[in-house]
């Protein structure tokens, strides 16, 4: 798959967490089907569960403007690697992708493909969605112009005093 330098949807948070949590209801809704069928195995569908989920918690918090969640990078947390997750990502893309390439017209389609690819941008991105909406939280809230300001400082300087 090639990587597009600034993919359609990139700056939109909200349709991104959107997207992502469409993705893991469409798991939750078509998983129990296919292990009941035997098409995959119910590790296999809690896993993926997991994974999709973890994408759309990060998603969310990201669009809200909101820290990362906790146990997001941790498995035994309900959390997933960073290689999981772009797995699962190559896999909703490469189906989203297929889907949109048999309905060239269906804009909605389409535009959901491109939205997948795009939540894989930013997944393997030099610069993740994630730092950067860090980065904003830290300006907003002042904690990166001035880190006596940052959450938890004042606690931290009762504690020292």
């Amino acid at each position: 798959m090639q990587r597009p330098d600034r993919p359609r949807w990139r700056d939109d948070y909200e349709l991104l967490a959107a997207v992502a949590r469409n993705l893991h209801a469409q798991r939750a809704a078509h998983y129990p089907r296919l292990v009941f069928e035997g098409r995959i195995t119910r590790a296999v569908a809690l896993d993926g569960l997991r994974v999709m989920r973890t994408i759309a918690r990060c998603w969310r918090a990201i669009a809200r403007r909101e820290p990362e969640p906790f146990g997001v990078h941790t498995p035994d947390e309900g959390g997933a690697w960073p290689f999981e997750r772009e797995h699962h990502l190559v896999v909703a893309a490469r189906h989203a992708r297929a889907r949109a390439d048999a309905n060239p017209g269906e804009f909605e389609i389409v535009g959901f493909a491109d939205a997948v690819d795009t939540l894989l941008w930013w997944e393997t991105a030099a610069m993740p969605a994630r730092l950067l909406a860090d980065i904003n939280i830290g300006l907003r809230d002042g904690s990166y112009l001035n880190p006596r300001a940052a959450p938890g400082a004042a606690l931290a300087l009762k504690e020292a005093a």
